[in-house]
């Protein structure tokens, strides 16, 4: 694991060699996703092969709550939506989710403002903790759904552990390849972020200079707390 922590640092880092700029910033996150997903794909057909992974387009049951995500991911999507209809999708969907804790956002079932019939419409771009979430129990991820937290029994195929490991350790790079380049790399909440970007067109570029995200960019609570593996 120790080799894709560094896989991923190299790789960012590599992008913003020549300087930090919003372009340098977002390429350095895609760069560290195109290390997760290099991985992931090597890992998956022993992982599938213990039990058959569950998650297909069209399947949009873990998109109804917080993700954490660094900065420079949340640069990224914005910059790959600026100017689409998508960014106005966002900006009338995300009012309703902002200021509003997991819990809240759960029991209301508010998705993520990209996802559009159960699909992702950023997935070229979309951040590490999602390219790391897999589930084995559909019937699982449904009833956590619709209750709003975790059934009290346990997923009756195991939920594996080796992508959100990967992702872990592809974040961890990119992190330190943030902190090198004089970058904060402090967790923000993926809706929360992509709208204090759109609230503040200089924000990337205030970023990439050295600013910290504001904390609007924040959820209420921490958006890690639900976003670890399923167990």
């Amino acid at each position: 694991m120790a080799d894709t922590v560094l896989a991923a640092r190299y790789a960012a880092a590599d992008q913003m060699s020549g300087g930090h700029g919003i372009l340098a910033v977002a390429e350095a996150a895609l760069a560290a996703h195109r290390v997760f997903d290099r991985v992931w794909a090597r890992a998956f057909p022993q992982v599938d092969a213990v039990g058959a992974i569950a998650c297909k387009a069209g399947c949009g049951w873990c998109c109804h709550q917080h993700v954490a995500i660094l900065p420079a991911e949340a640069v990224a999507i914005a910059r790959a939506i600026d100017g689409t209809k998508l960014a106005e999708r966002f900006d009338g969907l995300a009012p309703a989710i902002l200021g509003k804790s997991n819990a809240q956002r759960k029991a209301e079932k508010r998705a993520c403002p990209f996802l559009i019939d159960g699909a992702c419409a950023v997935y070229e771009v979309r951040p590490n903790r999602c390219r790391a979430t897999h589930s084995r129990d559909l019937d699982f991820c449904i009833a956590r759904y619709e209750l709003g937290h975790s059934p009290a029994t346990k997923p009756a195929k195991s939920i594996p552990l080796e992508p959100a490991l990967i992702g872990d350790q592809v974040l961890k790079g990119l992190g330190q390849a943030l902190v090198a380049a004089g970058l904060d790399a402090t967790p923000v909440e993926l809706t929360h972020a992509i709208a204090a970007l759109r609230r503040d067109p200089d924000l990337a570029d205030d970023y990439a200079k050295g600013r910290i995200f504001p904390a609007g960019a924040q959820a209420p609570e921490d958006p890690q707390s639900d976003t670890a593996p399923l167990a």
